[in-house]
C-alpha cells in the first residue's frame, strides 16, 4: 500500500467521522418530542376483537416508585370464533407490553400456577392471570397485558398508563443462587459481559480490516466474478484464516471451561411447556344468537340483533359490550364499573330498543346498539376492510342478585351508510 492510497482512505475516513459528528449536532438542536404511541391500534381489528378477549383487567397501583412492587391481574377468554387466519393457540405465553424494560417480571400465574414457558391453551375457555413486577425505570408509561400466539404473533390487551418515581440509579434485583451467594441481576457481571462485547467485536473488526486493506471487497468479487477463485488464493490468506479458526475455537472452548468452573451449579433454559387447566364454565342461563349485524360508517355505531332466551330462575339485564378491551356500557352496566378502568377504553355509547328484564323462560329478540368515536379513535371500523368482516366481543348481563352472565358473540358485519 502506497502513501497515495493511505491519504485517500485517510480523506475518506475523515469524511465520515465529520458526517457522524453532522449527524449528531443536528439530532442534539432539533427538538424532539417523545411520542405515547399505542401500537395496538396499528394490528388488524379481527386480531383485537375475536382471538383473545379481555375483561377484569387491573393495574395496581397506578404511581409506584422504583424498587416498589406491582401487579396486572384479569382474565381473557379465548374466543370460539377465532379467525381462521390466526394461528390456533396450542402453543401460547402470556406477556406484558411495555415500551421497555420499565418493570421486571417477577412472576406470572395462570389460574394461580406458575407460567414460565409458554404452553397450550384451549378455544371457548377462560383463564385468570397475576403479573408481578417490580418498578425498575421512572416514567409515565404504557402497560399491556398481552398473549404471544405462536405463528400469531403477540396479541395485545388493553392499557392503562403506570407511573413509576425515584431514581434509576436506585434500582437493584437481587436473588440467591444455587451455591448461596447472593447477586444482583441488574449489574451481576455487567464488566463481564462488555469485555466480551469488545473482544468479539475487535476480533470482527480485524477480520474484515485485512480484506478491506488487501484489495477491498469490490475489485475482490469482481475478479472472483471474471476469472475464478485461484487467482485470489494467496498463501498468507490461508495463513491468516487458519489463526483466526484456532483463536476463535480457543476462545469458545476456554470461556466455556471458565465459565463451567466458576459456575458449576447451573439451570438450563426450560425447553418444555406449561400445561394450565382453564378455569371451570360458569353455568350461564343467558343464550344468544346473532341474527343480523350492521356497522354505520358515519354514525361509527355497531348494531347487532340478538335472540336471547333467559333458562335461568331470575330476570337478566344487559350492561356492557366489551370488544378490543373497550367497555362499552350502558346506566345498568355503570354500577358494575370498576373506577380505576382506563378512562380512554370506556364508552357510554351502550343501548338497546328494549330495556326491559328478560324473565325466566323468555326469548326476546333485542336490537344492540355500541356508538362511540372510540370505535374510529382505535381503528377498529377497519374492521369492514378485513377480509372476514366479522365482529366479536363479550355481552355481559347480570340478574337480580347481581350474579354477572358474559357470553361470547360475533357474526358477520355489514357496512351502511345511513340507519336502518
Amino acid at each position: 500500500m502506497n502513501i497515495k492510497n493511505i491519504y485517500k482512505r485517510s480523506v475518506m475516513g475523515l469524511y465520515g467521522v465529520a458526517y457522524a459528528a453532522a449527524a449528531l449536532a443536528v439530532s442534539m438542536v432539533v427538538d424532539i418530542t417523545p411520542v405515547a404511541a399505542h401500537g395496538e391500534r396499528s394490528q388488524e381489528p379481527f386480531l383485537r376483537m375475536r382471538t383473545v378477549q379481555w375483561y377484569d383487567i387491573k393495574w395496581s397501583p397506578e404511581v409506584t416508585k422504583v424498587n416498589d412492587l406491582a401487579k396486572i391481574t384479569g382474565k381473557f377468554h379465548l374466543a370460539e370464533d377465532w379467525p381462521a387466519a390466526a394461528a390456533k393457540p396450542d402453543r401460547a405465553f402470556f406477556n406484558v407490553g411495555s415500551p421497555s424494560p420499565v418493570f421486571v417480571r417477577l412472576s406470572t400465574k395462570i389460574n394461580g400456577q406458575p407460567w414460565f414457558i409458554s404452553g397450550p391453551m384451549q378455544i371457548g375457555r377462560d383463564y385468570q392471570v397475576e403479573v408481578s413486577l417490580k418498578a425498575r425505570i421512572p416514567g409515565r408509561h404504557h402497560m399491556h397485558a398481552m398473549l404471544n400466539v405462536k405463528d400469531a404473533g403477540p396479541i395485545a390487551g388493553p392499557g392503562a398508563w403506570m407511573n413509576i418515581s425515584g431514581n434509576w440509579d436506585d434500582f437493584t434485583n437481587p436473588i440467591k443462587l444455587l451455591t448461596g451467594e447472593t447477586i444482583d441481576t441488574e449489574t451481576f457481571n455487567f464488566a463481564n459481559g462488555l469485555t466480551w462485547h469488545i473482544i468479539w467485536m475487535t476480533l470482527g473488526c480485524l477480520w474484515i480490516g485485512i480484506f478491506v486493506a488487501r484489495p477491498m471487497f469490490l475489485p475482490r468479487s469482481r475478479v472472483l466474478l471474471a476469472y475464478g477463485d485461484e487467482i485470489l488464493r494467496d498463501p498468507m490468506d490461508k495463513k491468516i484464516a487458519f489463526v483466526m479458526a484456532i483463536l476463535t475455537i480457543a476462545l469458545v472452548w476456554g470461556s466455556y471451561r471458565y465459565t463451567e468452573t466458576k459456575h458449576p451449579y447451573t439451570v438450563p433454559i426450560q425447553a418444555g411447556e406449561s400445561k394450565v387447566d382453564p378455569l371451570p364454565v360458569a353455568p350461564n342461563p343467558v343464550a344468544i344468537r346473532v341474527t343480523y349485524a350492521n356497522y354505520d360508517v358515519p354514525g361509527r355505531a355497531l348494531r347487532v340483533n340478538l335472540e336471547v332466551t333467559n333458562n335461568g330462575d331470575s330476570p337478566v339485564k344487559f350492561g356492557e359490550f366489551t370488544t378490543a378491551g373497550i367497555r362499552f356500557i350502558n346506566a345498568h352496566g355503570r354500577q358494575y364499573l370498576d373506577p380505576s378502568y382506563p378512562r380512554e377504553l370506556i364508552a357510554i355509547g351502550l343501548n338497546f330498543d328494549d330495556e326491559t328484564p328478560i324473565q325466566p323462560g323468555e326469548t326476546k329478540e333485542i336490537k344492540m346498539e355500541a356508538k362511540d368515536a372510540l370505535w374510529e379513535i382505535q381503528r377498529l371500523m377497519a374492521l369492514l376492510g378485513d377480509p372476514e368482516s366479522r365482529f366479536g366481543g363479550l355481552l355481559m348481563s347480570w340478574d337480580a342478585e347481581g350474579n354477572r352472565h358474559i357470553n361470547s358473540i360475533a357474526g358477520a358485519v355489514i357496512p351502511v351508510f345511513t340507519k336502518l
